[in-house]
């Protein structure tokens, strides 16, 4: 471990240096990436990059349990944990000081690359998240009747395991599975996509639950059904008004949702936070979901893309975020689910956003320099 007052040290010695490495453009299987420079991210420096550190370091604490050899590039290079190590230790040195200083040490340890598919499209589409909570009761009755279920004793999690509407239509009745019952089937399909989310009981109690394991079916977008069956319009399409048409529309809901035969069975948390597929805490729009298998957890990524706000229309949303979290629904190079955490506001913006944009992966100074190398 570095010794933190040689650090800071370093860190004031390098606090007005830019890092001054040749444009990169190497092609992956999956995705290109294009060393840009700070000055080309839009409105760079209007952010809180304190913030920003904090998710990072939060992300950095998870990594320090990783051995040292250990691959965690994903589809972008080969990035091993030693990579990381010591611009975790500078963040962690970092976290606490000013806006100011947090700027320049992304700016000082890092070098951001542009992200596009392997066929160079630059832009995707984001959406975002939030912490669902639904009203709960621990025994069934006539109006909290619809089971969340714990993962079943005879199933490994890595087959696959029956679909969607097998398990609703009964097959793991009675067996003791029922983590809770809740009154609300819609929101309880949105609690599948989530991945975690608050179980309101009697008196207040509030039970938090997260991803045990799912049942590897194939994941289908009830939107896009939506869409070819002329349901809902392209442009119209959102969490929010999948929400609206499924309460709306109770008799042909059950068959629209059934459609996704993807299933999520949960576990009773007994932490105070939500934690994304990294294992890391989420900081509300700080955590970025992924497409994993192309995006690698941990990494800052500056996001360029717009937020639906009422009466307000598309405003610019520029920040600084943390690749901590992943979804059955996101996939590709250029796609991203923001968590907006929780609370009305949270739930307002992630059941409206579905917006292009585009983003920006800053990758360590050694492993940019190991890429330029590699021309």
């Amino acid at each position: 471990m570095l010794n933190k007052k040689f650090i800071l040290s370093l860190f004031v010695t390098l606090l007005f240096v830019s890092p001054s490495i040749a444009g990169v453009s190497k092609k992956y299987p999956d995705l290109k990436i294009r060393e840009v420079g700070f000055k080309n991210l839009k409105n760079w420096g209007d952010d809180r990059y304190d913030l920003a550190v904090n998710a990072f370091v939060k992300s950095c604490d998870k990594i320090a349990l990783l051995h040292n050899s250990k691959e965690i590039g994903a589809g972008i290079i080969d990035i091993k944990v030693r990579d990381l190590r010591n611009v975790c230790e500078m963040a962690k040195v970092i976290d606490g000081m000013s806006n100011k200083q947090a700027k320049k040490f992304f700016e000082n340890w890092f070098v951001p690359f542009e992200i596009s598919n392997n066929k160079g499209k630059n832009t995707g589409l984001f959406t975002g998240y939030y912490e669902i909570e639904l009203q709960g009761r621990k025994e069934k009755d006539s109006k909290y009747k619809y089971p969340v279920y714990a993962k079943p004793e005879d199933f490994d999690g890595k087959s696959v395991y029956n679909s969607r509407e097998e398990i609703e239509d009964g097959l793991l009745s009675d067996k003791g599975l029922e983590l809770f019952y809740v009154d609300d089937k819609v929101d309880l399909f949105f609690l599948h996509i989530q991945g975690s989310g608050r179980i309101v009981l009697e008196n207040n109690v509030i039970k938090r639950i997260g991803f045990a394991a799912k049942n590897n079916q194939p994941y289908t977008s009830i939107g896009a059904i939506m869409i070819d069956q002329g349901i809902l319009k392209k442009d119209d399409v959102s969490a929010g008004s999948i929400k609206e048409w499924l309460r709306n529309n109770p008799d042909q809901a059950d068959e629209i949702m059934k459609e996704n035969k993807s299933f999520v069975f949960f576990m009773e948390l007994n932490d105070d936070y939500i934690r994304g597929a990294q294992g890391s805490v989420l900081t509300p729009e700080r955590s970025l979901a992924v497409d994993k298998s192309i995006i690698p957890f941990g990494f800052p990524i500056w996001l360029e893309t717009t937020l639906p706000v009422e009466n307000k229309g598309k405003i610019p949303y520029n920040r600084l975020l943390v690749s901590q979290d992943t979804g059955s629904a996101i996939k590709g190079a250029v796609r991203g689910d923001i968590f907006f955490g929780f609370g009305e506001r949270a739930e307002e913006l992630a059941s409206y956003m579905q917006q292009k944009g585009k983003y920006y992966i800053f990758l360590p100074n050694n492993v940019a320099e190991r890429l330029e190398r590699s021309r």
